[in-house]
């Protein structure tokens, strides 16, 4: 369960969006952008970054967008800055990221104690490959010189986590039980709009109808990992299943 648990979705209304990683870094334009979800001390974490590849890309150091092949994170030690414990993973599992496609990379992992509580500024290294004739590999941080910003990413304590509110997971938000061995999935929110994926972001369930937004039917599917994206509030909300 612990390896099916570094899986992730993109957010595809970020599908058709310029190249990069999702949510951008904070910046004066973008106060409200970077990692929004805290971290705690021997506390699971995840936090997930959508991968946008389109066919071209702007490099500051060319006047003109150049064709682009791929981007590609090395499946090891391509992020710096993280607190210990916190891993990553990708979707696809290479972490290559081909034109004109999209996929995810998900943080993971149980901060140790030999953190201290504080803010850590993740930086991810990338290596795009674009064509000039001949295929040519530029290696960039994001954010870096390239893309300008910063991440953020909050660690508490664990007495500062148990007196704040910061676990979405729970009944009173999204959908439960979870993990989940029932037939159906239940929230206790108001919905507009409910979809259900599987790991491979294949669409399995979805509906708009107002007597049915309150449950999601899961006694046919097969144990796994599954993925409910739903519209509350004029937001947009992704939530792990965990199906046992």
């Amino acid at each position: 369960m612990a390896l099916q648990a570094q899986t992730c979705l993109p957010d595809s209304t970020l599908k058709d969006s310029s190249a990069g990683v999702y949510p951008k870094p904070v910046t004066p334009t973008n106060p409200n952008g970077g990692i929004q979800k805290k971290a705690c001390i021997n506390k699971a974490y995840e936090f997930v970054f959508t991968v946008v590849v389109p066919d071209t890309v702007q490099i500051p150091i060319l006047p003109t967008p150049l064709p682009l092949e791929k981007v590609a994170i090395d499946t090891s030690n391509a992020i710096s800055n993280l607190p210990i414990g916190i891993g990553y993973s990708c979707n696809p599992p290479n972490c290559i990221f081909k034109k004109n496609e999209f996929g995810c990379l998900i943080l993971h992992g149980i901060p140790t104690n030999d953190n201290s509580p504080g803010d850590f500024k993740p930086v991810i290294k990338l290596k795009l490959t674009v064509n000039v004739g001949v295929p040519f590999d530029y290696t960039t941080e994001y954010p870096g010189a390239a893309f300008p910003g910063e991440y953020l990413l909050t660690l508490l304590s664990e007495k500062d986590c148990a007196s704040s509110s910061i676990d979405t997971d729970s009944e009173s938000f999204g959908w439960y039980p979870n993990p989940n061995s029932l037939d159906e999935l239940r929230t206790h929110g108001q919905p507009e709009e409910v979809q259900l994926f599987d790991q491979h972001q294949r669409l399995i369930y979805s509906s708009t109808e107002a007597h049915l937004l309150q449950t999601i039917p899961m006694g046919s599917l097969p144990a796994g990992i599954y993925f409910v994206r739903w519209i509350e509030n004029h937001q947009t909300h992704l939530q792990k299943i965990i199906r046992l």
